[in-house]
């Protein structure tokens, strides 16, 4: 069932617009949050988004959905349904057989659905709940219809080559031994030049010992 949008000249909506601007945007107890709040979608796909009601039972709203897109540039009233069984009414430029709607009383969730979109339909989607004169809307779910989606895959890199020297493992000594062969070498020469400089000094005292004993011998008084 065909109903005016927003933009329209029906009385109904020209009323709710008045009663919207005059009670302001949380007239309404109740809240809406809408998911996804931002989504990018292939053209000629389908989307679905959802509307949930806090605050206020379903039952009593009736559940309304618009859009604002480049093409329009002011509300553009797509579809209604009171409950989950009530009747559903479109906008006056709206095909039924691309926009459905579909309520959960139990759930308190209106879901939108959207067929074949077009670049047309990029646009932001806003769900409204009323009930009496009083009206909210929900923050906005932005669709951006495209001809590829972006990935979200990390490019491949390139493992970069390791700079670090590898560290030389160190070779266990035998047991009782705690110093290489490098370094008992120049110990062991130390040691045997030592040895030999002892010898030659007390070769060369003993031979002047025995100079200074005969001396004293052969000079000394008797």
């Amino acid at each position: 069932m065909k109903q005016p949008g927003l933009g329209g000249p029906g009385v109904t909506q020209c009323l709710i617009l008045m009663a919207f601007c005059v009670t302001g945007l949380n007239s309404l107890s109740a809240t809406l949050a809408q998911n996804p709040t931002c989504v990018d979608q292939l053209v000629g796909q389908s989307i679905t988004i959802s509307c949930v009601v806090k605050g206020q039972s379903m039952e009593r709203l009736e559940l309304f959905w618009y859009r604002k897109t480049e093409k329009n540039g002011s509300m553009e009233f797509i579809i209604s349904a009171k409950g989950s069984i009530g009747k559903k009414f479109y906008g006056t430029k709206i095909n039924p057989g691309k926009f459905t709607v579909k309520n959960d009383d139990l759930q308190s969730k209106s879901t939108l659905g959207i067929k074949n979109l077009g670049y047309s339909d990029t646009g932001t989607y806003y769900c409204m709940a009323g009930t009496s004169m009083k009206y909210t809307f929900g923050d906005g779910t932005i669709l951006t219809v495209v001809d590829f989606l972006p990935t979200t895959a990390k490019p491949a890199t390139k493992k970069p080559p390791c700079k670090c020297k590898k560290q030389k493992t160190a070779k266990t000594s035998p047991p009782g031994v705690s110093c290489s062969v490098v370094i008992w070498a120049p110990l062991a020469g130390l040691a045997l030049m030592l040895l030999i400089g002892q010898y030659l000094l007390a070769s060369h005292t003993y031979r002047v010992y025995r100079r200074t004993h005969v001396y004293f011998r052969k000079y000394s008084p008797k």
